[in-house]
């Protein structure tokens, strides 16, 4: 009984020490997780922030926006969004909103030295992989962003893009080991660089880096044009006990642990058979991350409004220079002046979209699919001109 004291109270002072070191670290995640303190973020004014990159934006003449809530998103005003040193992985419809946008004619910038989050990247089909040594200094291998020359630049950088080199223009680094990548995707474009240093406080105190920022920028946007900052994704995500493999390790350990300590919590004589296993901690985890995900898709069907009211826009704009119309008209005026143009069918189409986009927020996401197919459908296609639909009255 004496050894079984001694163990318990070993068990009870390591168990101690584990919770006291869990409080430890999340009192620090909140202490120091924060948009000031966060490596890229506009916020911070330390060496790996990027205030003087927003300051020198701002003195440009360019109008600075930044997404700071999960409801936030760039707009078809919106030129470039910068994604400088994301910690924390995007949504899915985060994701295909930015799809959607970089198609429409965005520009996005990201600038993104780990492997996580590994989602930001897959709907434009690339990636981040590590180098097995890294480098220090690049120079660029493209005259695009090399006037001024910008010789070499301290990136410094550890990682490398993962993206097919026949689609993709390779600034820095090689084929194999792309370090700045940029390419097409639909009619916009997406800049990747492996390194967030360039942009840093620290890092434009580099002539190299400064003046390649500079040529980056200046190559993508005009001063006037409104340049958005993802400032969502730069703090370690609270669940990262839950997500990642060091946190899964604490909690197998912890586990473990506690396991040991109930086993000989109760044990009578020595040798007697373990009691009955403990309730593992993972079904409550489990039980948040399921209310997580149904508060997301909550916040997605309240999202389904802005991208039906975005194609609505874009199919009034494309049928108003079509038959030299006037797109700021009100719906059921702009419909009403469309009529000599179209035939039925294609009216009942346009009547359909207006109808059913007052249903945005409880369409299910078949319908959603189904109603912008059929939105870009009529945008895109080729019907009679107000031009010959004049000439064959006539005749």
């Amino acid at each position: 009984m004496r050894l079984q004291k001694r163990y318990l109270g070993d068990i009870t002072g390591i168990v101690i020490s584990l919770v006291i070191l869990v409080l430890v670290i999340v009192g620090t995640l909140v202490l120091f997780n924060t948009p000031e303190r966060a490596r890229g973020s506009i916020q911070n004014q330390g060496a790996d922030g990027v205030s003087l990159f927003a300051d020198w934006l701002a003195g440009r003449g360019f109008v600075l926006r930044s997404l700071n809530t999960p409801d936030s998103v760039p707009l078809r005003e919106d030129s470039v969004l910068f994604v400088i040193a994301p910690r924390s992985g995007f949504e899915r419809l985060s994701r295909a909103w930015l799809d959607v946008w970089v198609q429409n004619g965005g520009t996005l910038v990201v600038a993104q030295e780990n492997r996580h989050p590994s989602d930001l990247l897959r709907p434009f089909g690339a990636g981040i992989g590590r180098l097995w040594l890294p480098v220090p200094r690049s120079e660029l291998q493209l005259p695009t962003f090399n006037w001024p020359p910008v010789g070499q630049a301290a990136i410094g950088a550890s990682h490398f893009v993962k993206v097919s080199c026949g689609r993709t223009a390779v600034h820095m680094g090689d084929c194999r080991r792309p370090l700045l990548a940029a390419w097409g995707h639909g009619r916009g474009r997406v800049f990747v660089l492996s390194s967030a240093t360039p942009f840093t406080n620290e890092g434009l105190q580099d002539a190299g880096n400064a003046q390649l920022v500079e040529n980056l920028v200046l190559s993508t946007a005009v001063p006037g044009q409104r340049i958005v900052f993802d400032e969502l994704h730069h703090q370690v995500p609270m669940t990262w006990l839950f997500t990642t493999p060091t946190g899964w390790a604490f909690w197998l350990s912890l586990l473990a642990l506690i396991g040991f300590f109930m086993w000989h919590n109760s044990t009578v004589p020595a040798g007697h058979v373990p009691g009955q296993p403990v309730t593992p901690v993972w079904a409550e985890a489990d039980t948040a991350v399921a209310i997580n995900y149904l508060a997301s898709a909550s916040r997605q069907f309240s999202r389904y409004e802005t991208i039906t009211d975005h194609y609505w826009q874009r199919l009034k704009r494309s049928l108003a220079r079509r038959y030299g119309l006037d797109s700021a008209l009100l719906d059921h005026q702009f419909v009403e002046m469309l009529k000599p143009y179209v035939t039925s069918v294609e009216m009942g189409t346009l009547v359909y979209l207006s109808t059913q986009r007052e249903r945005a927020p409880v369409m299910t996401g078949a319908e959603l699919r189904q109603w912008v197919s059929v939105a870009i459908n009529i945008s895109d296609r080729q019907p009679l001109t107000r031009e010959v639909y004049e000439y064959q009255k006539t005749v």
